[in-house]
């Protein structure tokens, strides 16, 4: 790694709100100088969403004020000892406060691929709320990395609008899936039952999204409009699942895995990346052809709230794309928001299908849930009374736990 500590010294100033970029867009060395730096500054603001980096796992200065949308990753270190705060905002909301100037953005760090012959940087895998930071910027410092795959997508930085503040050959930063469990892979079933061939589909990533997948191969058609892609997703094509005569077939925000996945997504991949708005729009949405929104949750109500955020009072989870895809969902022709988890957790089991939320935390509401799914089965609430659904989703639940969650 080389790095030019003048470069981040110099354009940084007292006060500054300074804008991280998240996953494998997050500059390592830059951050870890930001690091050095802050002791000299009064105060320096910084956002920094999923992060990869565990740099952020230890202590950092008092003159870091640290927000975050979420207390997923390296983040939930810092959410955790109250050193990082957190901003409950959908993907969509963050992106509008950055191009309204609600959330600042002076400084923009980012990690991106050498130039190509036009002189453009590819952001890489990460394409998010930060491509409008960096227009709103002072100045856009980058970190350039050749292991930052070239991917196909409009959002492009040229090296007119950038500075170069570091050079990196660092790998790029993995997450590994957990290997679905038997639960899981009842889930994935239960939920693939539910999507029919040529449907266009939004997934995570983790266990549960490599189930339903894995649920999905034999389907055929499918497209892929998805906030963050896994390691699903090269296996799903492989599979012959995915439309591949569409050259518009898959398109997502963020590819988070192994680096398999980043050599999945170069400038020839059948996936492209493009920022949220997009993959939610109408006109991003084929006409007639159902969008199936699949996401998880903490824990879910027999009113059918969903609560993706708190475990008791701890932020662990996060709001991120979940009401937005589920809106997009519920508006196509025949779609449907799909809300799928495991009926309980824990070595000594806890319901995750609760009477209600525990401390009222609603991170999407009942009218945007079209479907529960567990390993005992599916609960469609569309048009249904609250009894109704309560008895529906009440049969979700771990058989030991029902008859504590009906009056």
């Amino acid at each position: 790694m080389r790095l030019n500590r003048s470069v981040l010294a110099q354009h940084l100033r007292p006060g500054d709100h300074v804008v991280v970029g998240q996953a494998t867009g997050e500059p390592p060395g830059l951050v870890r100088e930001m690091f050095a730096l802050a002791s000299e500054f009064e105060q320096l603001n910084v956002f920094c969403g999923y992060s990869l980096n565990p740099a952020w796992s230890a202590p950092i200065e008092a003159a870091l004020r640290v927000k975050t949308y979420c207390g997923l990753g390296s983040m939930r270190h810092l959410v955790e000892r109250g050193t990082a705060c957190v901003i409950p905002a959908q993907m969509s909301q963050l992106v509008s406060y950055f191009e309204s100037g609600l959330l600042k953005s002076d400084v923009v760090l980012l990690q991106v691929s050498p130039p190509d012959a036009q002189g453009y940087h590819s952001l890489g895998c990460a394409v998010d709320y930060v491509w409008s930071a960096a227009q709103a910027a002072r100045v856009i410092l980058v970190e350039v990395n050749p292991n930052v795959p070239c991917t196909r997508s409009e959002y492009r930085l040229h090296a007119s609008r950038v500075v170069v503040a570091g050079v990196s050959d660092l790998p790029l930063l993995e997450v590994v899936d957990e290997c679905p469990d038997d639960r899981q892979l009842t889930i994935g079933r239960n939920v693939a039952r539910l999507v029919p061939d040529g449907a266009i589909i939004q997934l995570g990533i983790g266990g549960l999204a490599a189930a339903v997948a894995r649920a999905l191969s034999q389907h055929r058609g499918l497209r892929v409009r998805s906030g963050m892609v896994g390691n699903w997703l090269p296996e799903l094509v492989a599979s012959g699942a995915i439309d591949t005569s569409d050259p518009q077939a898959c398109m997502a925000s963020l590819a988070v895995g192994t680096r398999s996945l980043y050599d999945f997504c170069g400038p020839h991949s059948l996936l492209s990346f493009a920022a949220p708005a997009q993959l939610v729009a109408p006109q991003g949405l084929a006409a007639g052809v159902p969008f199936m929104a699949i996401n998880s949750a903490i824990e879910v109500d027999l009113c059918g709230q969903a609560n993706a955020e708190f475990v008791g009072t701890r932020y662990v989870g996060t709001v991120s794309g979940q009401p937005d895809y589920f809106r997009a969902a519920r508006r196509s022709s025949g779609g449907l928001a799909i809300l799928a988890l495991a009926s309980t957790v824990g070595s000594a089991p806890v319901s995750r299908v609760v009477a209600r939320l525990a401390g009222a935390y609603v991170t999407t509401a009942q009218s945007d849930v079209d479907v529960v799914v567990t390993e005992y089965g599916v609960a469609d609430l569309r048009g249904t009374t609250l009894a109704e659904r309560g008895r529906l989703i009440t049969a979700l639940a771990e058989p030991r736990f029902r008859a504590a969650l009906m009056p």
